[in-house]
């Protein structure tokens, strides 16, 4: 009988990892678009696009608040913090989309955080759903300066009387 039940168990457990990891918010009734990384060039401000979308019959509260939070290291500069349905492309969107600002201020690869909470519906009742993604924005460090020939003084030039002769004075 034991061996049955290891076996059954041996069975399930294969079935559970054959599926692989589910997402947080598959079958949810909603789905956050956004990319994962993205490259930002040094000194460079840009904009990730986070949309929070419904799906089947479910839509995201009109009346309700909807709150994009962003954190992120100093290697990047943030004009806000906070996000409201308000500052979405289109407020009144099924799907509203925020333009979410970072400027690259050092190299290196850096995570933006960003926290969404928002009002979910379906056909009888909202409810407040709370959720969280992570955006690795890559800064490229500048190229180097070029090689300077070494035979060559750093301040060589032409003279500042070349091809001119002085006419006696």
């Amino acid at each position: 009988m034991a061996a049955a039940v290891a076996a059954v168990a041996a069975v399930l457990a294969a079935g559970v990892a054959a599926c692989g990891p589910a997402r947080a918010d598959e079958d949810a009734g909603y789905e956050i678009r956004v990319a994962t990384a993205t490259t930002v060039p040094l000194g460079v401000s840009s904009a990730l696009s986070v949309t929070i979308a419904p799906s089947g019959s479910r839509t995201i509260s009109a009346d309700g608040p909807v709150r994009v939070s962003v954190d992120a290291p100093a290697a990047l500069g943030l004009p806000r913090r906070r996000y409201a349905r308000r500052d979405a492309a289109d407020p009144a969107a099924e799907a509203p989309r925020f333009d979410v600002k970072v400027k690259a201020k050092e190299a290196g690869d850096h995570p933006v955080s960003l926290d969404l909470r928002f009002w979910l519906c379906g056909p009888r009742v909202c409810r407040p759903i709370a959720t969280r993604r992570t955006v690795v924005v890559h800064v490229p460090a500048p190229a180097p300066p070029p090689e300077v020939d070494a035979g060559v003084p750093v301040d060589a030039g032409a003279p500042i009387d070349a091809g001119r002769t002085r006419r006696g004075r």
